[in-house]
């Protein structure tokens, strides 16, 4: 029988696929992460992982072990929770959302959240890319694309409305704008193309065929940025950018609209800390609906 504590680095390694990455998320050294990975092989008799340039694979037998490794890991966790909850029904919970909701929506709503919970921590990982749960990198997803996996558990958080949006400065000096036809003659702001996290952000062609991007970044609140200081147009979320005194929307008739799911792993939902991040955003999402769809 092998060491169970060994399948936290197996665990680890297949998540993040570098010994380094992986030591440093355990707060150990690559030393002690292979060892560990040694151990586990040499007590089962064949290998879990192969290293190439770009880091370890797993070979079928990894495959085979991960689903009992990752079944063993969430019974520790419900294990805990069941424990803790009822001794300190609150705790830290780590909420993984897209740049422009999280910086600009939920980031200043949240006070309500801990005006009746004090004892709630929450981590908000704001970034222009998509954040796993099922990789451990939070407990709360909000993303743009409805997953797929079965581990979820996932609900539409809401719909939300872009528009097009410019400086009066930019209008000043550009082409005049009264139609659709006179979007091809101004300049754009817009994404990175080739490293969109989702294909719901390729919107430009959306309002204009052939679009001239002047500026391209892949965050949002850059592009709005870059828009305030008179560049171009940008699609921006309404709830971004419909209070900025420092932008003009264009063309009101022309907008689209788009979504945000919210998810969690299925063994987690009942979690009375992770329930009650959960089902805040979803109220402050369901009561401020005027604004995100603008």
């Amino acid at each position: 029988m092998f060491d169970w504590n060994d399948l936290r680095f197996f665990l680890e390694l297949q998540r993040s696929g570098r010994l380094l990455t992986a030591a440093r998320r355990l707060n150990t050294t690559h030393a002690t992460v292979a060892r560990h990975i040694e151990s586990i092989e040499k007590s089962l008799g064949t290998a879990l992982f192969v290293q190439h340039a770009q880091g370890y694979e797993m070979t079928p037998a990894g495959e085979a072990l991960l689903k009992h490794a990752e079944a063993m890991e969430n019974v520790a966790l419900l294990a805990q929770e069941e424990i803790t909850q009822s001794t300190a029904p609150l705790g830290k919970i780590r909420v993984g959302v897209t740049e422009g909701l999280g910086i600009k929506f939920l980031a200043s709503r949240m006070i309500g959240l801990f005006e009746r919970y004090p004892g709630l921590e929450v981590e908000l990982v704001a970034v222009p890319r998509f954040v796993s749960i099922l990789n451990r990198e939070a407990e709360i997803s909000i993303h743009l694309e409805r997953p797929s996996a079965d581990m979820l558990v996932t609900r539409k958080l809401t719909d939300y409305r872009l528009a097009l949006y410019a400086s009066q400065t930019y209008l000043d000096n550009a082409p005049p704008l009264h139609s659709r036809e006179d979007l091809g003659r101004h300049a754009w702001i817009g994404y990175v193309d080739d490293l969109l996290f989702s294909q719901e952000l390729m919107f430009l062609n959306s309002f204009c065929r052939s679009p001239r991007v002047v500026f391209h970044s892949t965050s949002v609140i850059a592009q709005q940025e870059a828009a305030r200081s008179g560049l171009g147009i940008a699609v921006l979320p309404c709830y971004m950018a419909a209070s900025d005194p420092d932008l003009v929307v264009l063309l009101p008739d022309e907008s689209i609209e788009r979504s945000y799911w919210i998810s969690t792993r299925r063994e987690l939902h009942k979690s009375v800390r992770l329930r009650v991040v959960w089902d805040y955003v979803v109220g402050l999402c369901e009561a401020e609906q005027g604004l995100l769809r603008g």
